[in-house]
């Protein structure tokens, strides 16, 4: 058993704070709907989830649970009231308050069974209780957006979501760090591949969301937010919807056009970053970043200007244009698998040289999986800084122009593409010249 002077540590005063404020949280947030027949709401929840506390710990510092079972009986018994009062007394329906009045004492028993690490004052269990007090708090805050959500979301939709979820929460823990491959010493990395199918996967979905609740702008929010995820696809659902609409304003499927560009370019800087924490791809890749972030705005308030009076088309169709795919997921993890293949084995045989080959290609094919490829293969030292500079900014502008590819293949009527084109141009133009002068030494790579 600890002495008494334990009882008046920091780690007592820590616990004691803690375990009100787990249970007062979710208070908080009852005590702004409170009315006259509820009887539960910051006091409440917070006295609650400290007497959680407080018997817990006794237990955890004497070792005799009598004082837990007993408060673990009064909880039951305020648990079993508060359900009488709501439902026989008042005749009202639901039993949220209910529930998180019975896990406001949960939570709080959690902050007390908690013994922190030597030199820690916080533990794991209280970080759990902190974590779901402040989720319900957000649950119970957002209820009606979270309802209004819901109510709009298909049988499809919903299914979508559940595989999600599947794919990240199964199939993490099965997938190996490596494979072996013919040609590749120590294996292909699997689970990298994994991982970006992953995240691609939760931005379209995210995605998704905003092109349906933005819909009389869904071409704008789609070409931005669909670029994050795949710009290629993103600009062949947007001529295909141009083309479906009539052909109508062309000018406006242009300028979205140049919104997916935009965030393509924005996605690769991401990339470089998350990849190369040294931030010298970055360093590199921050001119040509910054050129085209602002001849592509320039383009944007131009075309704006000349359309802005013009009919709008009609909304988009998110069944045509959701980004949430898995096929686009799976074809973009084919695709990377390949290039990253190929550009692991190039640079066995051929050094760097057939690195930056199989950049131009893949950039015209999928610039995320080039660029991701390079800032990985750079932090393993497989390749120069240079090559790896060359490889994300070449791989970049050669997705700058291929949306031509895209959009004369969904829509050989070349009005769109024109503009298309001459978009790609101008955005590269600046982009070539950075190049030459890396490549012929008037800015040297250190």
């Amino acid at each position: 058993m600890q002495n008494a002077i334990d009882f008046l540590s920091a780690d007592l005063v820590l616990r004691l704070i803690i375990g009100f404020a787990v249970g007062g949280l979710i208070g908080l947030e009852r005590q702004k709907k409170l009315e006259q027949d509820r009887t539960v709401g910051v006091r409440s929840f917070g006295l609650h989830s400290l007497l959680g506390t407080l018997a817990s710990y006794s237990f955890v510092v004497s070792g005799n649970p009598i004082i837990l079972v007993y408060a673990t009986a009064i909880s039951l018994l305020l648990v079993g009231i508060q359900l009488y009062q709501k439902i026989i007394r008042s005749m009202r329906k639901g039993m949220t308050t209910t529930i998180v009045f019975a896990m406001a004492y949960v939570l709080g028993t959690l902050v007390g069974l908690d013994v922190p690490p030597e030199g820690q004052l916080v533990g794991t269990l209280q970080i759990l209780a902190m974590t779901v007090a402040f989720m319900v708090f957000l649950v119970l805050g957002f209820k009606d957006e979270l309802a209004a959500a819901v109510a709009g979301v298909s049988h499809d939709e919903m299914i979508s979501a559940a595989e999600l979820g599947v794919v990240i929460l199964f199939f993490w823990p099965l997938i190996p760090e490596t494979i072996p491959v013919p040609g590749l010493t120590d294996g292909f990395p699997i689970f990298t591949t994994y991982i970006l199918i992953v995240i691609l996967l939760s931005i379209s979905f995210a995605n998704y969301l905003l092109v349906k609740k933005y819909k009389e702008r869904g071409k704008y929010f789609f070409g931005f937010f669909g670029g994050f995820a795949n710009s290629e696809a993103t600009v062949s659902s947007l001529t295909e919807t141009y083309v479906k609409t009539g052909r109508k304003n062309p000018g406006s499927f242009a300028v979205s056009t140049i919104f997916a560009n935009l965030a393509m370019v924005l996605r690769n800087g991401i990339l470089v970053i998350l990849l190369d924490p040294t931030f010298q791809i970055f360093g590199y890749y921050l001119i040509p970043l910054s050129l085209l972030i602002v001849v592509g705005l320039i383009r944007l308030l131009y075309e704006r200007r000349k359309f802005k009076h013009e009919e709008e088309p009609e909304e988009l169709d998110t069944k045509l244009v959701s980004p949430f795919e898995f096929g686009a997921a799976l074809r973009f993890a084919a695709v990377f698998g390949f290039i990253l293949y190929i550009s692991l084995v190039a640079q066995a045989l051929a050094s760097d040289a057939g690195f930056l080959i199989v950049s131009v290609i893949g950039g015209l094919i999928n610039a995320g999986a080039v660029v991701t490829t390079a800032a990985l293969t750079f932090t393993a030292g497989g390749i120069s800084l240079a090559t790896a500079v060359y490889s994300v900014i070449i791989a970049t502008t050669m997705a700058l122009m291929n949306k031509i590819i895209f959009v004369y293949q969904a829509d050989r009527e070349t009005t769109l593409a024109r503009l298309v084109l001459r978009d790609g141009l101008i955005m590269t133009v600046g982009v070539v010249i950075y190049i030459i002068l890396l490549s012929s030494g008037a800015i040297p790579i250190a």
